[in-house]
């Protein structure tokens, strides 16, 4: 592992990180997943950083959830057996609980820091039929906005995304398939900003849809290709997805982008992005790592 004065530094002006590749350090023969033919792609998807600054990874490995320090050293592993091969989303809420979105089983569950859990939404038993509209058929991540109300995005056998009270009543849905205004063909991921924007990697379709918290469509965000996942920072968007990364202004005015054809184009095939406190960016790559790029000031 090289040491931060070996870390290649990328970008220019306000926008300078330092690049550590493979920043997560498993135990020894541990990975963050192997693929196999016939299943999903086995990598690290997303993960979020706690409040006390433990780094959570989600990944398709033997040990789906993993966490690490802020040095990436690990720290514990839990719930061994207990997803699918296709778990997608990682998610934190204000609580500090852990919220896992497991495509396989079209579930949802809510979890505390150690993994203990508390209730799931959705039954592996009984997915709601394709395109059907119904929670959840393969949903993909889940995001929360001011008022404690759980929003997800659902995602490869649906093409909707759902608004939960915080005691898990439906409130609404929205969306269908398609490639018009507030329609979807496959809702990846999901963030919310301060102004309670819901934003969705609307991925096959090459953009990232605005909404207001009902649902109502506010604009098309076009500028990707297959764009995977977003994180939301205090004054600028990051994109990851299969053409690279890019940083955006609250705008959605570019201030920085790499692209796959870069030295850098092995690292950037994104599934998963998200940040700390300090706004370090976090990447879960197709190469089954996890990448840190940390702010230089």
């Amino acid at each position: 592992m090289m040491d931060d004065a070996h870390d290649p530094i990328i970008g220019e002006g306000r926008h300078r990180y330092r690049f550590r590749r493979a920043w997560a350090k498993l135990p020894r023969w541990w990975n963050f997943g192997e693929n196999a033919p016939g299943r999903p792609p086995q990598t690290a998807v997303q993960g979020a950083v706690a409040a006390n600054g433990d780094v959570y990874v989600l990944s398709r490995g033997a040990h789906p959830v993993t966490v690490f320090d802020g040095e990436g050293n690990f720290i514990t592993a839990w719930d061994k057996g207990r997803f699918s091969p296709f778990v997608h989303g990682l998610a934190i809420d204000p609580q500090g609980h852990v919220w896992i979105t497991d495509s396989g089983s079209h579930t949802i569950t809510e979890h505390l820091a150690d993994g203990t859990l508390l209730r799931t939404l959705g039954s592996a038993a009984f997915p709601a039929p394709t395109f059907y509209g119904n929670p959840f058929n393969m949903p993909t991540g889940v995001a929360f906005a001011a008022d404690g109300d759980i929003l997800v995005s659902d995602g490869y056998g649906n093409r909707r995304v759902h608004r939960f009270a915080p005691d898990g009543t439906l409130r609404h849905s929205w969306g269908g398939p398609g490639a018009g205004p507030g329609e979807f063909a496959l809702v990846h991921y999901i963030a919310i900003d301060a102004q309670q924007r819901v934003y969705v990697a609307d991925r096959e379709n090459n953009r990232i849809q605005l909404f207001d918290g009902a649902g109502g469509h506010l604009a098309d965000w076009a500028d990707f290709s297959l764009p995977s996942d977003l994180a939301i920072g205090r004054n600028s968007i990051v994109v990851a997805g299969q053409d690279g990364l890019s940083i955006w202004s609250l705008e959605r005015e570019l201030l920085i982008r790499w692209s796959r054809d870069t030295p850098l184009k092995d690292a950037l095939n994104l599934h998963g992005v998200w940040l700390d406190g300090e706004e370090n960016i976090y990447l879960a790559q197709f190469d089954r790592t996890v990448s840190k790029l940390t702010r230089i000031p």
